[in-house]
């Protein structure tokens, strides 16, 4: 037995033994006398695992937040942000459209004072005659 025990420490400390052999090792070690530098070391591994166990889950299981949770706010989130993008986008093109009405509206409005004052270019030539019977060529003698 002492021979399987060496055998074993031997591999263990060349990091070549498997998690059964392992097992059979700490067995091993707490039958026979002697080894007390190895069991105190196996004995302190376990303790730090004992320990990290305890520091991770003090009160034993800590609850959580079911995924589906989040899910749930993830997807109203999404929802949130694409209706008021939305919102936005449509109010910025209802911007543009009455932009685009206002520009139709002053384009029309140029084209008809255009159109009026054209036939005031030909009164401008009448301008300088001053009585009717110059506008009708009319001579009075």
């Amino acid at each position: 037995m002492k021979n399987r025990l060496d055998i074993l420490l031997q591999r263990y400390w060349e990091g070549e033994t498997s998690l059964e052999e392992e097992k059979e090792l700490r067995s091993l070690l707490l039958q026979p006398e002697g080894y007390e530098a190895e069991k105190s070391f196996f004995l302190g591994i376990a303790e730090y695992t004992n320990l990290k166990e305890d520091i991770q889950h003090p009160q034993g299981r800590v609850k959580r937040w079911n995924p589906m949770w989040y899910r749930i706010a993830a997807g109203l989130l999404v929802l949130l942000v694409s209706g008021i993008s939305i919102y936005f986008y449509q109010q910025k093109q209802a911007e543009k459209e009455a932009y685009q009405q206002v520009m139709d509206a002053l384009t029309l409005i140029q084209t008809n004072m255009q159109k009026g004052t054209e036939n005031l270019h030909l009164l401008e030539e009448f301008r300088h005659l001053n009585t009717t019977n110059e506008l009708f060529d009319i001579e009075t003698q």
